[in-house]
């Protein structure tokens, strides 16, 4: 939490580091704050959460779930991807389709 921080993202950050993300981290996971704007939260999923089938799931319907319980400015969760994120996909897409083709 910054002292630049506005009351509401202040409540995020407190809510994601003593009850969210504790919870996810005992799954090998993690979730790392990237921004809130006009009521959408914006979250980097990072370790088994990247890979995982049921990280929509988990984003959706525990972690927006739980901050619009606590915090009712939040409307919307929404995972952001890295540039990285996006050309490791294309890299393990690329992979995967040469070992179809074999």
């Amino acid at each position: 939490i910054q002292p630049e921080d506005s009351e509401t993202v202040a409540m995020i950050k407190e809510l994601l580091d003593t009850r969210i993300r504790p919870t996810v981290q005992e799954d090998g996971g993690d979730i790392v704050y990237m921004g809130y704007d006009d009521g959408v939260v914006k979250l980097k999923m990072q370790g088994a959460c990247d890979s995982c089938p049921s990280a929509t799931v988990t984003l959706k319907h525990g972690i927006q779930n739980m901050l619009q319980f606590y915090i009712p400015e939040v409307q919307a969760v929404e995972q952001i991807e890295d540039e990285t994120d996006a050309v490791s996909q294309r890299e393990f897409e690329k992979f995967e389709n040469s070992l179809d083709g074999k």
